[in-house]
């Protein structure tokens, strides 16, 4: 969706020397303001994005994008698939719904958009040029797709072998290995006393589990006596499964942290043949701070540090990694698609070469901070995924060798010139 604060701004409060034309598509200018905008989007902040050099990658890479996007526009239109007027206002009803409700009254909203200039009729306008192109690129795309994924071959690992190039580009199979750093709340000696004190008195049986989880719990299991029902690994937090799965039917354990709080668990089932556990837990809630995320990639930096300095990795990972799978003794990821993560986590991975280690990065929503390392033997054993993983694998390769060779396709038939 578009964000309109910044459209608005754009259009109504910057310098004309913004509005300069860097390229046209067909008839249709590409505007510098597009691919600022398109900038702001992905998260450069807006000063530098306003000053940006036109020669810089980032803002090639918006160019192409929107050169890409009108592309696909003026392929609908000739295909007779642009949308009908009913659609486009459709759209153009729910953008401007969806502003409106972001303001407590009409007069309000109005207000808004007469301090940049706007009326409702002329964002109404704006929206209608931007929701067309919008709506008619992701027909064309739909209709290609459909196509496209109908002749998708049978055979994901010859196609993969056939497509070195796309395989490395859309999925980026990396053998990867980890460190597994959760990170922890701080100031929790005053909850684990508590907790340590209700464990005794369960042990003593001068309470139940349950009643204890009724009393001291502070999350909505405590109506259930603290119970989770039935889970599987990754289902809950790594931290708090790591310590679950090592015990048996009727084990106590805790206090221990996890990064939502100070807990006890009691493991009351296991089902060995679906690998899953039910247990009750008693937890007092402590929010991680900033501080304590800073602090857990502090820790981080200094073992990466010690890394580079020559520490074997796999000492590492037995003395410092909480990885959540027992099993994984040695934090081996076995082949990851790094191709697929996103944000710092991608930034991290997609370029190590093998044996490289990479700077911690923040993962799980913050919760952990890990540290990855490329395996020395890159090469990919397709064994290792399921019939169900290779294909959704073959769908997402085979869709951007189609896509990719459709817009090569389109930029011989449809004229386009660059003006930077």
């Amino acid at each position: 969706m578009i964000n309109l604060l910044f459209f608005a701004a754009v259009l109504f409060s910057t310098p004309m020397t913004l509005e300069r034309v860097v390229a046209v598509v067909g008839e249709e200018p590409v505007l510098n303001s597009d691919v600022v905008s398109l900038l702001i989007e992905s998260g450069i902040a807006e000063e530098a994005a306003f000053t940006i050099d036109p020669s810089a990658a980032s803002y090639q890479l918006a160019m192409d994008q929107l050169i890409e996007e009108k592309l696909l526009v003026e392929a609908a239109r000739r295909e007779g698939i642009y949308p009908a007027r009913e659609e486009i206002q459709a759209a153009v009803d729910e953008a401007v719904g969806e502003m409106r409700s972001g303001f407590y009254t009409e007069q309000e909203f109005i207000n808004y958009l007469a301090s940049v200039g706007m009326t409702i009729t002329a964002l109404r306008d704006s929206y209608t040029v931007q929701l067309a192109d919008k709506i008619a690129s992701e027909n064309y795309v739909r209709v290609k797709a459909s196509a496209a994924m109908s002749a998708m071959p049978s055979d994901p690992v010859l196609f993969f072998n056939e497509n070195p190039e796309t395989v490395l580009e859309v999925l980026a199979p990396t053998n990867m290995s980890w460190i597994y750093l959760p990170v922890l709340p701080s100031g929790t000696e005053e909850a684990e006393a508590i907790l340590s004190e209700v464990r005794t008195q369960i042990e003593n049986g001068e309470t139940t589990f349950s009643a204890a989880a009724s009393t001291y719990s502070q999350d909505g299991t405590a109506v259930t006596g603290g119970d989770l029902g039935w889970f599987s690994r990754g289902d809950m937090a790594g931290s708090f499964e790591k310590v679950v799965y090592d015990l048996e039917p009727g084990q106590i354990e805790g206090p221990f942290l996890t990064p939502f709080g100070v807990h006890l668990v009691k493991l009351t089932d296991r089902n060995l043949d679906e690998g899953t556990v039910r247990a009750s837990h008693i937890i007092i809630v402590k929010q991680l701070t900033p501080e304590d995320l800073n602090m857990t990639i502090l820790m981080a930096e200094e073992l990466s540090a010690n890394l580079e300095a020559g520490m074997n990795f796999a000492e590492a990972v037995q003395n410092y990694s909480s990885d959540p799978d027992p099993s994984n003794s040695e934090g081996y990821l076995g082949t990851v698609n790094v191709g697929a993560w996103e944000g710092e986590m991608r930034d991290a991975v997609l370029d190590l070469a093998p044996g490289e280690v990479s700077s911690p990065v923040a993962v799980e929503q913050n919760m952990a901070v890990a540290i990855f390392k490329a395996s020395e033997d890159q090469s990919i054993d397709w064994d290792e995924f399921s019939s169900e993983e290779l294909n959704s694998m073959l769908q997402s390769v085979y869709w951007q060798n189609y896509y990719t060779a459709m817009i090569e396709s389109l930029k011989d038939e449809i004229p386009f010139v660059v003006n930077l």
